[in-house]
């Protein structure tokens, strides 16, 4: 089965870079990008809010305007600031899939990788690839605009 690997790198310390991907995700999380809709929100309403429980155990879930909630998956590993690992599970897959995403300082610059396993099939893995990349770009430039 196919995985999806990228990486991005953003001038800011690796501290402040893993803070604000788990603890602000719900600042900077697209949830419409140029081709995807990134949010589990059924037709009849609207996001309100996407959240980790920062802690080995916890909820990543989609929370909506009408009061129901979306369990996206749930955090295996919480290391910070060097990993989060957490399982990603889209409402028609027979299984979770697994996200391992790698905080790296290199000097002034923290380098944010992120591989994600066990898609159902290649095309769906090969759409993440894509949303990935476009959801990286979102959040380096959250954070870039925050710490600039």
């Amino acid at each position: 089965m196919a995985e999806v690997n990228e990486k991005i790198d953003i001038v800011a310390d690796r501290v402040t870079v893993f803070n604000v991907y788990v603890n602000r995700i719900d600042e900077w999380w697209p949830r419409r990008g140029e081709k995807y809709r990134y949010s589990f929100a059924p037709e009849s309403t609207s996001p309100a809010h996407i959240r980790f429980e920062a802690r080995a155990g916890g909820r990543f879930y989609e929370a909506f305007e009408d009061g129901s909630e979306y369990e996206i998956g749930t955090v295996e590993t919480y290391d910070p600031p060097n990993e989060i690992v957490y399982t990603w599970k889209g409402p028609d897959w027979p299984s979770a899939s697994t996200v391992h995403v790698r905080f790296v300082q290199n000097g002034d610059t923290t380098t944010v990788m992120v591989n994600h396993t066990g898609f159902p099939s290649d095309e769906v893995a090969e759409g993440y690839g894509e949303g990935t990349r476009e959801i990286l770009g979102v959040f380096a430039g959250f954070v870039i605009a925050e710490e600039g």
